[in-house]
């Protein structure tokens, strides 16, 4: 539990044993606590879509806009559209986690 994480020391690592796997919990919470983020911010910015945009929709949409044009560009015109969900996942994943 949280007494366990409170004992860790630089360097050292701790696992978790979840249905016969061995986990790597730093990475584990870390994933979640990121995946947290993104979903809270971005439920926050556009719960309420305005057609003047506020700050959090303008940063919303200038990201979705980002990872479209980088899908069509890298994906091609016609195919690129079903990758865009799952290109975009990756994107702000790996870039919040970093």
């Amino acid at each position: 539990g949280l007494y366990e994480i409170s004992g860790v020391e630089v360097g050292q690592h701790f696992y978790w044993q979840i249905g016969g796997f061995q986990v790597h919990a730093q990475v584990l919470i870390t994933s979640w606590v990121v995946i947290a983020i993104l979903l809270g911010s971005a439920a926050i910015a556009v719960r309420n879509p305005q057609t003047i945009p506020t700050d959090g929709q303008n940063f919303f949409e200038y990201v979705l806009e980002f990872i479209r044009d980088v899908s069509k560009t890298q994906i091609g015109e016609e195919e690129y559209g079903p990758w865009v969900p799952f290109i975009g996942t990756l994107f702000l994943f790996i870039l919040f986690l970093t």
